[in-house]
C-alpha cells in the first residue's frame, strides 16, 4: 500500500492578489484595507510574478513606482500531490523559511501561497511523519526551555577547495561535539544545514567557548591553515516567544546578524541579547584592543574628574575628538540614577535613542560592576539605544565627596575597525 499524499494546494494560504501596474499610491490604500496581510501576491494578467511586501511599500516616496516594480521574485511550484513523509523535503529544495512559495495549476494560474508556518504545523500535527525536535520546538513556545541553532559559515568557500564529501566531515564534527559539550536533545535538521539542541537551561558562556576552541582545535588539525570556516549559533528563550511567526522571524533575524559577524559567533536571546565570540587568528589582537579601550576610558574619567561638575556634558562632547570610536556616554549618580543625557557622538551616521536624564540604571550591570569593583567592561549585547551590537566601559569616580559612574558604549562596527587598524604588539 502505497504512502498518503497530500496536495500542495491544501496546504497553502490564500494570499490577495495585485495587478502588476497597480500604482504605489493605490497599493498602499489596499494594504491599509487588506490590513491582516504582510505581503500580497503580484499578478501580470493571470501569471504570478512575485511578492510584494507591505513594509517595503510603505517605505517607498517615488508615487511613479508601481507593484510589479516592487515585487520581490519567488519560487514557483506546480500543485501535486506528495507522500506526507517527502514534505520536509520541501525545506531543502526552495529555501521556503526565507521566501513563501507560489503554487500554481499546469497552465501556470495562481492558486496560493506555501510558507514554512504552513508546511511545519502539517509536519507537527502528523506525528508519523514529525521531526522530534521540530515537534518540542512547537510545543515549546511560551515555555521555560532554550533552543540552540547552529551552523557554519563560509561553507560554499570550502567545499569549492574540498569537495562536498570534506563538507560532510565538517557537520559531523560540529554535530559530535555539540553533542558532547551541549545538554539537551539535539538533531540535525535539514534546512541550512542547522543543528538545534532544545535544553532546560541555556549553556554557559565558558561551554560555549569551550566549544569554539574544540571545533577550531579539530578543524585545524583536519583543514590546516583554511581559516574560512567558522560557526554560528544562537539560543533562544521560548519563554519570550508566544508564536510560529515569532520564533521565526527571531530565529531569522539573530541568524543573519550572527552570520555577518566575522569568526565564530553565538547569540543568546534575551531580555538583552549577549554575543560570544571566537577567532583563534585574533584572539591576542582583542585582548590587546580591550587594553586599549580601558586605557583610553581612565584618561577620559580623569579628564571628567578634574573638571567642574558643570562642564561634564561640554567635555565628554569633546572628548569624541580624540577617541571617535565611542558611541555615546552618559553619566550616573552613586543611586544609579542617569544625571546626564545621552552624550551621543555627532559623527554617528545611524539611528541612537536618546536616553534621559533621571532613568534608573541601578540594576544594570555595567553600574552595578563598577561601584563595587572601580571599572567594568562588559561583553558584547544588543543595545537598546541603537539596536546593534556593542559593548559598554564604565569607572567609578569621586568629586566632591561623592561617587559616580561614567558609561561609554561602542558599536560593534567600531571594534572591528579597531581590530584592521590596530597593530598587533607583545602581551
Amino acid at each position: 500500500m502505497g504512502s498518503e499524499k497530500v496536495s500542495l494546494v491544501d496546504l497553502s494560504i490564500s494570499v490577495p492578489t495585485v495587478p502588476y501596474d497597480l500604482s504605489i499610491k493605490e497599493l498602499k490604500n489596499l494594504f491599509e484595507e487588506l490590513s491582516i496581510y504582510r505581503y500580497l501576491t503580484v499578478l501580470k494578467g493571470n501569471v504570478p510574478i512575485g511578492i510584494v511586501y507591505r513594509d517595503q511599500v510603505e517605505r517607498v516616496s517615488n508615487e511613479i513606482l508601481t507593484a510589479g516594480d516592487m515585487a520581490i521574485l519567488c519560487c514557483k511550484l506546480r500543485n501535486v500531490e506528495v507522500p506526507k513523509e517527502a514534505l520536509v523535503g520541501i525545506f531543502d529544495l526552495f529555501r521556503i523559511e526565507k521566501e513563501p512559495v507560489i503554487i500554481t495549476d499546469k497552465r501556470g494560474t495562481y492558486l496560493g501561497v506555501l510558507t514554512y508556518d504552513t508546511v511545519l504545523q502539517y509536519i507537527t500535527q502528523h506525528r508519523e511523519y514529525n521531526i522530534p525536535v521540530v515537534q518540542k520546538v512547537h510545543s515549546s513556545l511560551g515555555r521555560g526551555e532554550f533552543l540552540c541553532i547552529f551552523g557554519l559559515k563560509n561553507m560554499d568557500k570550502f567545499r569549492s577547495v574540498f569537495g562536498s564529501e570534506k563538507q560532510e566531515s565538517v557537520y559531523k564534527i560540529l554535530y559530535e561535539d555539540i553533542k558532547d559539550l551541549f545538554e539537551g536533545e539535539v538533531s540535525g535538521i535539514m534546512d541550512r544545514g542547522e543543528i538545534w539542541v532544545l535544553t532546560q537551561r541555556p549553556p554557559s558562556k565558558e561551554t560555549v567557548k569551550e566549544f569554539f576552541r574544540e571545533f577550531h582545535r579539530e578543524y585545524i588539525l583536519l583543514f590546516g591553515e583554511f581559516q574560512q570556516v567558522y560557526v554560528y549559533g544562537v539560543c533562544l528563550d521560548m519563554a519570550l516567544i508566544d508564536s510560529q511567526e515569532k520564533f521565526y522571524e527571531k530565529k531569522k533575524e539573530l541568524s543573519e546578524k550572527a552570520r555577518k559577524i566575522e569568526g565564530s559567533v553565538f547569540i543568546a536571546h534575551g531580555l538583552q541579547p549577549t554575543l560570544v565570540l571566537h577567532d583563534p587568528t585574533k584572539q591576542k589582537l582583542i585582548t590587546n584592543i580591550k587594553r586599549k579601550i580601558v586605557g583610553d576610558f581612565r584618561n577620559i574619567v580623569e579628564r571628567v574628574r578634574s573638571s567642574p561638575k558643570d562642564t561634564w556634558e561640554f567635555i565628554l562632547y569633546d572628548v569624541f575628538e580624540e577617541y571617535p570610536y565611542f558611541e555615546l556616554f552618559y553619566i550616573m549618580s552613586w543611586r544609579g540614577l542617569q544625571i546626564t543625557n545621552n552624550i551621543v557622538n555627532p559623527k554617528v551616521d545611524y539611528f541612537v535613542a536618546q536616553g534621559k536624564k533621571g532613568a534608573d540604571r541601578s540594576e544594570k550591570p555595567y553600574f552595578r560592576k563598577a561601584m563595587e569593583e572601580g571599572s567594568f567592561i562588559s561583553d558584547i549585547y544588543l543595545s537598546k539605544a541603537t539596536d546593534d551590537f556593542c559593548i559598554t566601559v564604565s569607572e567609578r569616580f569621586s568629586y566632591e565627596g561623592k561617587d559616580y559612574v561614567l558609561a561609554g558604549d561602542i558599536n560593534f562596527r567600531e571594534i572591528h575597525k579597531l581590530v584592521r587598524s590596530y597593530k598587533e604588539t607583545p602581551a
